[in-house]
């Protein structure tokens, strides 16, 4: 199968480099040169963090939006802020039949690719899975479980293609009828971890050492799913922060993609998580002051990081 993965960083690379080791055809896009070029001359290394043991994919790697567009599927893994851009420009170059995923953190980035591709050619999907970027060319895998996908339009046997494809390449996906409670789900749990971790540096798992942290991490979550109650979303999970609580273990030692953002100097997608829960309170007059706090919070960081360059 012709897969483009769109935004090759940590999450992408992984995507892209297990369905390259099925023996997939594989292009990563992605506008980080030295990550491009590395996996060109090179190959992506892949290690494996339970195992330790390194796995080197040889997808084709470039910066040629033409070049990545020439596919089947194009897995979105943008960040957030830059989605609408990304659909902008794919949408001019992608042929009649090309299916647009997203797999992306936070909620908004559908309905931004429906605008552009349409319902019969979007899907949505929620993942599990974690990786970390180690450097030009290398990523860690740092967290298994499950994948889901839907299509906007309902009709998911249209799927069927791409869900084999991911099940060989080893993460266990299937379709699902209910993606915006998944949706919701895992923005529960962002909204309770990714900021956390840019404010404080710390991995997923060491949140839970400090009892000051849990507390505000109790917050987060209790705002959102208070909203996604009103909203009359039904999470996959009975007690939102026992698995936010559980993520943090089992993915311990990850460092989140916000807590990465910062790493490099980039800007987050708390637009898109923590605030898309302050936007989405206000419009159903529920406050939310905690996550409008951690919100402010991330964004002043973000701005003396820019000031600082």
């Amino acid at each position: 199968m012709k897969i483009s993965v769109i935004g090759s960083g940590a999450m992408g690379s992984l995507f892209g480099g297990k369905l390259a080791l099925s023996g997939h055809d594989v292009v990563l896009y992605d506008i980080n040169q030295n990550h491009i070029n590395r996996v060109n001359n090179h190959g992506l290394v892949i290690e494996e963090l339970s195992s330790g043991q390194k796995y080197t994919a040889r997808p084709v790697a470039t910066s040629d939006p033409a070049q990545a567009a020439k596919a089947e599927v194009l897995i979105i893994f943008v960040k957030s802020t830059v989605t609408e851009s990304a659909a902008r420009q794919f949408s001019s170059l992608t042929g009649p039949d090309t299916l647009v995923v997203t797999l992306q953190n936070g909620l908004g980035n559908e309905q931004i690719l429906k605008s552009y591709f349409g319902d019969s050619h979007t899907a949505a999907g929620v993942t599990s899975q974690g990786a970390t970027f180690k450097g030009p060319g290398e990523i860690r895998h740092a967290g298994n479980g499950p994948t889901h996908l839907c299509m906007s339009s309902g009709d998911n046997q249209k799927l069927k293609p791409l869900i084999e494809a991911l099940n060989s390449a080893g993460f266990v996906t299937e379709a699902d009828e209910n993606i915006a409670g998944l949706i919701w789900s895992k923005l529960v749990i962002n909204v309770g971890i990714n900021a956390l971790t840019a404010l404080t540096g710390l991995e997923n798992g060491k949140l839970l050492d400090y009892d000051p942290v849990k507390e505000v991490m109790a917050s987060l979550v209790e705002e959102a799913v208070q909203v996604a109650r009103a909203k009359g979303i039904t999470l996959s999970y009975g007690d939102p922060l026992a698995t936010v609580f559980d993520v943090c273990r089992k993915t311990g030692p990850n460092r989140s993609s916000m807590l990465q953002d910062f790493d490099r100097g980039s800007s987050t997608e708390i637009d898109f998580i923590n605030n898309a829960i302050v936007r989405e309170g206000e419009a159903m007059g529920i406050a939310t002051p905690v996550n409008r706090t951690i919100t402010s919070l991330i964004k002043a960081k973000e701005e003396i990081s820019r000031r600082e360059k």
